[in-house]
């Protein structure tokens, strides 16, 4: 008694902070043993504990007091002991021993289901659920256990409370395979066959090395519930069932595919006489009340056919269409399918006519809104959740070993289901795979081939510095040599005559070599073709990678396309003159990224420079799209092994390793400047670097030609005529300046796209937030909501903001519609409250204003200074035009302000106001 005593003064007096629990914790382990003793001291010992406030030291006391078997005298009194403990332990303490705590709670289970009464134990084992689990993504052990309760007392809908959240993270398998089959069950009890065919599927295409009983019991009812559902049978399984499933499930099925089989032809009679020929198996499978509900509905979706020929039948022909006895029979089945929502009709009593209508939803009530939010909402969610699992297993490096490991040692194919059906498309990589370069690989001591990057070398890969040297002396020697010479390789190489030579002019820095640029040969006219490049000189991922589908499958799934071109030609780079690219390479490494105003992108200036867009948005973009770049670099690795080596020729060379990630950010940039979009063609195609195409080619925001992909080659034609010598333009696309100057180096003031960003959005505080968002969404606004801004259209995109303003400041719901579906400058609202919005506007544009460093006048002053540094000149050309964009924008806000019948009048107060950023 003396040990049990101190273990009572124990538990209650370090039950109160984290670190007395962890020092309980230890003294409970060492103690276990004694705590098996006898049921009278132990039960006398949890009187004197508060389940709520001892809950570690009550659960070693009531684990090993319920450890042994029970008599049936003492059963009940202790299944009570554990459902209060269950409903009253503290979550925090229980998890510091979680796997005692599921032990208990299935022996709670056990002795619920020894006393005959399931739903005893419903209430305590949702409520262990909540308590055991980590997160709601995260499946326990003890899921299954309550859904089995549940399924046994019949209570579905606290099952179907459980089945709720989208589970992501498993432990054990059986207890997902259990869950699934389970639930599967409870939404068939619920007649919720949608969910039910969903959690079953899982269960069925669950990987699985042999066949087990759960997934054939699963197999049977998801055949029966899609009958049920969408009345379809197919004899293959899912592509995605393992090999297992795939080889047995349909030995062990045969009746419940003489079902579907029946179900399909159509025949009523035939598919009854088949659930007679087989009741006793389906009985013994206790799916026969699944069965009968499948003929059943095997009537309505005769019916439901109906529905889409005619308009109106009478009962009797409903009954002979479908096969049914008679027309009363036709009656319930129609009466039921118009209680479940499944049909549209309208019966007529006094002649039997029944007449079928149209869907009465509009999709356009606020309870559709709703739902609608809801599921996009969710579907948003799953797909963070993807997105994060796949770069945590991409990143798993014991994961990724196993893989390669496995490899090496199998052929993928439709047999091999180990690896998570993630990684199952990289078995349409391997033949790609050199597999004796990557076993090779292993015994070939890894070396660093990161060199730092180089101001006049854009592309430079990993060779040695003495090498690089002696190409440049020898290029240097050999300017005039045909073989360096884009346009002669062009020539060499296939392309075909054209009316285009390459010209230069200097560079604003003097150590940097002149660049080139496209000019006409002779004089054009408007619709004539320039040059056309064959697509055997034209760089995309479709012919980096030797297959379209290879291609996409990276691209969609790890690196942008970009990326993968940026690293094969860093690759190419490293060849030297070996590679049949060179001459284009050397031609990139000369034009260095730059625009045709002499300026590289911002992603490749510095901190001071980056500066110079202090008050732009574009200066947040340019970080962004920084940070957008490491991650790509930070998956190379990754393609490359699942590639088996990205590209069949560079086996050693791994891309972080070989590459520096300032030389492949450089890379990335000058590819990004010089890549173009082509239309109508796959998505290997999309990307394509073109010779003779940008930045040889200057962009243009109002010219109308574009380089376009015609049979087996790429052309140009002029939307203008040329002077012979003149220099080509091309479209860039409806671009505004800082997509631009972000994405080519260069501002258009003659841009017609260009663009602000005003963003707003309702508060989230305001009591009516719900109703304001519906009315907004009706009137095709949202809650955060984007306004552009276009430039010479300032003051017609003040007028599109006001409505949406003035809704955050209204308060009757009756007056909401009309204030956002409203037009003109002025509202029939308060005059305060119009002076409220107006003044909101106005202090939003005098603010961003004052966030640039400097004034109009003083960005003129600048670009007067013939001497700006390039990228300044060209940061002030954005920021200048941004600015004057806002400053339209501030005079038709005071303009509006103005036109208010009564200036004295003070604006309303509104704490609930839209938010603009």
């Amino acid at each position: 008694m003396n040990s049990a005593e101190s273990l009572i003064k124990s538990i209650q007096g370090l039950s109160a902070s984290p670190g007395d629990l962890s020092a309980l914790h230890g003294i409970l382990r060492k103690a276990e043993d004694s705590l098996r003793n006898n049921w009278d001291v132990q039960l006398a010992t949890l009187e004197e504990l508060d389940p709520s406030i001892h809950s570690l030291g009550y659960l070693y006391l009531l684990e090993g007091l319920t450890r042994g078997s029970v008599s049936k005298g003492k059963t009940s009194g202790v299944v009570l002991l554990m459902s209060r403990f269950i409903n009253r332990c503290d979550a925090g303490q229980i998890r510091l021993a979680s796997e005692k705590f599921v032990t208990l709670c299935k022996r709670f289970k056990d002795r619920v289901l020894e006393l005959e009464d399931p739903l005893r134990g419903v209430a305590p084992l949702v409520s262990a659920v909540r308590k055991v689990q980590i997160s709601a993504k995260c499946l326990t052990a003890l899921h299954p256990d309550c859904l089995q309760l549940c399924l046994e007392a019949k209570c579905y809908k606290a099952g179907f409370s459980i089945l709720s959240d989208d589970i992501l993270e498993v432990d054990q398998p059986r207890d997902f395979y259990l869950y699934c089959y389970y639930g599967g069950m409870i939404c068939i009890g619920l007649k919720r066959f949608q969910k039910a065919s969903e959690l079953l599927y899982n269960v069925v295409t669950a990987p699985m090395y042999q066949l087990n009983a759960i997934a054939l019991e699963a197999y049977k009812k998801y055949i029966l519930v899609n009958l049920i559902h969408s009345g379809q049978f197919s004899n293959s399984l899912p592509k995605c069932a393992s090999t297992a499933a795939q080889r047995h499930l349909k030995s062990w099925c045969i009746p419940y595919y003489e079902v579907g089989n029946r179900y399909n032809d159509g025949k009523i009679s035939e598919l009854e006489a088949v659930v007679v020929a087989h009741s006793s198996d389906f009985e013994k499978d206790n799916n026969l009340g699944l069965v009968k509900q499948a003929v059943a509905s095997h009537y309505k979706l005769n019916i439901l056919r109906l529905t889409q020929k005619y308009l109106t039948l009478s009962l009797q022909d409903i009954a002979n269409m479908v096969q049914l006895a008679n027309a009363k029979e036709a009656e319930t089945h129609v009466l039921q399918m118009i209680q479940d929502g499944q049909i549209h009709a309208l019966i007529n009593q006094k002649d039997g006519m029944v007449r079928f209508l149209e869907d009465p939803e509009q999709y356009k009530t606020s309870e559709m809104i709703e739902v609608m939010d809801s599921v996009i909402q969710r579907t948003i969610g799953l797909s963070k959740n993807l997105i994060a699992m796949d770069e945590s297993l991409s990143c798993d490096p014991l994961y990724l070993g196993k893989v390669g490991r496995e490899r090496q040692k199998f052929d993928f194919g439709d047999d091999f289901d180990t690896v998570p059906q993630k990684f199952s498309m990289v078995s349409s990589l391997s033949q790609l795979r050199n597999r004796n370069s990557l076993s090779s690989y292993r015994s070939v001591p890894q070396r660093s081939l990161c060199v730092s990057s180089s101001s006049s070398d854009t592309l430079l890969a990993g060779g040695s510095s003495k090498e690089d040297e002696r190409q440049s002396k020898a290029s240097s020697k050999k300017e005039g040599d045909d073989s360096g010479d884009l346009k002669h390789w062009l020539d060499r190489n296939g392309l075909p005559p054209c009316k285009v030579l390459l010209k230069e002019r200097p560079a604003h820095d003097q150590n940097h070599k002149p660049i080139h640029y496209v000019a006409a040969s002779e004089d054009l006219q408007k619709g004539d073709v320039a040059f056309s490049v064959p697509d055997s000189l034209v760089v995309t991922l479709e012919r980096v990678l030797g297959n379209e589908t290879i291609a996409e499958l990276l691209t969609t799934n790890k690196l942008s396309e970009l990326a993968c071109l940026a690293l094969y030609l860093m690759y190419e780079k490293k060849q030297g003159k070996k590679s049949v690219w060179y001459p284009y390479i050397r031609e990139l490494d000369r034009q260095r990224g730059r625009g045709h105003l002499d300026v590289e992108s911002p992603l490749l200036w510095s901190e001071a420079e980056l500066e110079y867009l202090t008050g732009s948005p574009t200066k947040a973009e340019v970080l962004e799209r920084a940070e957008g770049i490491k991650r790509e670099y930070s998956e190379l690795d990754t393609v490359w092994f699942m590639a088996g080596s990205l590209f069949q020729q560079y086996p050693f060379d791994i891309p972080t390793e070989a590459f520096s990630f300032e030389i492949f950010k450089q890379a990335f940039a000058a590819v990004q400047s010089c890549v173009v979009h082509l239309q109508n063609v796959s998505l290997a195609r999309r990307f394509a670097l073109v010779p003779l195409g940008p930045p040889l080619l200057a962009y243009c925001s109002n010219c109308k030609a574009m380089l376009t992909a015609v049979d087996g080659a790429v052309q140009l034609v002029v939307d203008r005529p040329y002077k012979a010598g003149d220099p080509i333009v091309v479209w860039c696309g409806p671009q505004p300046n800082a997509k631009l100057l972000l994405n080519y180096g260069f501002v258009d003031e003659d841009n017609p796209y260009d663009r602000i960003i005003v963003e707003a959005a309702l508060s989230t505080d305001d009591p009516q937030y719900q109703d304001k968002r519906l009315v907004a969404q009706r009137n095709g606004k949202l809650s955060q909501q984007v306004f552009q801004v276009r430039v010479g259209k300032e003051k017609e995109a003040v007028q599109d903001m006001l409505p949406y303003l003035r809704l955050g400041y209204m308060s009757d719901p009756a007056e909401m519609q009309s204030v956002i579906s409203s037009q003109g400058p002025v509202c029939s609202m308060s005059p305060c409250m119009e002076r409220a919005v107006l003044d909101q506007l106005t202090d939003y544009f005098m603010r961003r204003l004052a966030g640039y460093p400097t004034t109009l006048k003083e960005d003129d002053a600048l670009l007067a200074d013939p001497s700006l540094n390039p990228r300044k000149r060209v940061a002030t050309r954005l920021v200048r035009l941004e600015k004057k964009m806002l400053a339209a924008c501030l005079v038709a806000t005071v303009d509006l302000l103005n036109e208010l019948p009564d200036t004295t009048i003070s604006p309303c107060p509104a704490p609930y106001a839209p938010s603009l950023k």
